[in-house]
């Protein structure tokens, strides 16, 4: 999965971490209301030049066209 909770040692805190499925490289968004919002963390993503497809029936998210392009040719 390319996006996983890492809650804190504080109750209720944690953070996002958003890991390209092709490259490892990741993110984190950190929250502090015991809410993790997967929404916004995507339309950041997006903003920064992330992209996510869906393949095999799961979600996928990359950090560029480069490493999505990438993942289908080796997984499709």
């Amino acid at each position: 999965m390319s996006k996983e909770v890492e809650w804190g040692q504080i109750f209720g805190e944690g953070d996002v971490v958003c890991t390209c499925d092709n490259c490892g490289h990741d993110l984190r968004f950190p929250f502090e209301d015991s809410n993790p919002d997967f929404r916004g963390v995507q339309t950041r993503l997006f903003e920064m030049g992330w992209t996510a497809i869906k393949v095999g029936g799961a979600w996928r998210d990359f950090c560029s066209e480069y490493c999505r392009n990438q993942y289908i040719k080796k997984n499709t």
